[in-house]
């Protein structure tokens, strides 16, 4: 590679001009910070060429990273504690990055669901029953329970299925969901049928104040509960007025939780909704607990608790890298191709299965035992924190 002019030799000083270290001529760089040794005024030329230098040279090890992480399980991870820590991108900063872009992809879902509902309009132009709502981008894909009382018949999505560019995504999407619905509706119908057939006693606010508050609060859950499936009413100042409740900001929150409860029961992928954001925080503070249950499953081994932090990082990393490649693929087909359950069954386990043979380096028939343990407790952690994201998502949404 051709030296750039700043780092000729006739520029080189006698000292650091940055931490004051002696310095011999043959020194291109300080050996005490790293700075190139150059007496050159700064120029334009000088400063940007600077700037690429170092972007290309962090670039490269970007893409040196994602490419060992995808195709080379625990490969990374083993070079790293190994000390080859500038070949590769540091494991924490990275799973940080990487969340950070998938968080924004989530958040980028919005321009796609733009160009999907103008399908979907020109669509409901031959079919007004038809209406698609695309979620999260990723999971779900619903037809609209208030527009769409009656399923398309063939014939229709047949003609739907003859538009242009994506008339096939969508029919087939349709029917899926058609076949999903229907068994919901069935489910839904079945586990609410006595409810529907008792009449709702109203409960009054002046019933509801004369309790304490733990009796009024689980009054106040089950009548509103009962009150937004039985009448459907989504707006909660209209809900109150109706049943005769203080218009306050807790009764407003408490019914609008009500009515979130009550999509959900109808459509559960909107569960997804609110897990997937949070999902790489929740992550991010799980995966010290499991370094401390992969720290105690290898405690003969000589790996410190940071070199299994490393290790549990990258594959998380991988999770993440994953899931935007799904998005995009989801995206370029406009969502004809959906790889997320195949990803998580399959392609997900054996690659945590195949990092820790690689890593840790032990035989076959002992990985396959400490992967299932691990799995098993992480199982469990993941159960335990959905469990609370669907607590806090709840009661944020």
């Amino acid at each position: 590679m051709k030296p750039t002019t700043r780092s000729l030799i006739r520029y080189r000083g006698e000292e650091c001009l940055n931490c004051g270290t002696p310095l011999d001529a043959e020194d291109k760089y300080c050996h005490q910070c790293g700075q190139l040794n150059s007496t050159k005024q700064l120029a334009l030329k000088d400063f940007f060429g600077e700037f690429f230098s170092n972007l290309f040279s962090y670039d490269s090890r970007i893409w040196r990273t994602i490419k060992q992480l995808l195709f080379k399980p625990g490969f990374v991870s083993k070079e790293f504690i190994k000390g080859k820590r500038l070949s590769y991108a540091n494991p924490f900063r990275f799973f940080l990055s990487v969340c950070i872009v998938f968080f924004l992809m989530i958040q980028a879902q919005e321009f796609f669901e733009l160009f999907t509902d103008s399908v979907v309009e020109n669509t409901k132009a031959k079919n007004q029953e038809a209406d698609i709502d695309v979620g999260n981008g990723l999971f779900s894909v619903k037809l609209d329970d208030t527009n769409n009382n009656e399923p398309l018949t063939e014939e229709q999505l047949k003609e739907i299925e003859n538009q242009p560019y994506v008339g096939k995504m969508v029919a087939q999407q349709i029917r899926e969901q058609q076949n999903i619905q229907a068994q919901t509706d069935s489910i839904v119908s079945e586990a609410t049928k006595d409810h529907k057939e008792t009449e709702l006693t109203p409960v009054t606010q002046a019933q509801l104040d004369s309790l304490s508050s733990t009796e009024r609060f689980f009054k106040q859950v089950n009548y509103y509960e009962s009150y937004t499936e039985k009448h459907k009413i989504a707006d909660p100042e209209t809900a109150l007025r109706k049943m005769g409740h203080d218009n306050t900001k807790w009764n407003q929150s408490l019914y609008e939780k009500m009515v979130l409860m009550e999509s959900i029961s109808r459509d559960p992928t909107i569960l997804v909704d609110i897990i997937l954001p949070k999902l790489p925080i929740f992550l991010f503070l799980f995966t010290p607990v499991l370094t401390l249950f992969l720290w105690l499953l290898y405690a003969r081994r000589d790996f410190t608790y940071m070199e299994h932090l490393v290790f549990a990082f990258n594959v998380f990393t991988f999770v993440f890298l994953s899931m935007i490649l799904l998005f995009l693929v989801k995206w370029i087909t406009f969502g004809y191709i959906n790889l997320a359950q195949f990803f998580f069954w399959f392609i997900g386990p054996f690659y945590f299965y195949k990092s820790m043979r690689n890593f840790y380096g032990q035989r076959r028939i002992k990985t396959i035992l400490k992967f299932l343990l691990v799995s098993f407790i992480f199982v469990i952690g993941l159960i335990t924190g959905v469990s609370l994201l669907l607590l806090v998502g709840i009661a944020l949404y």
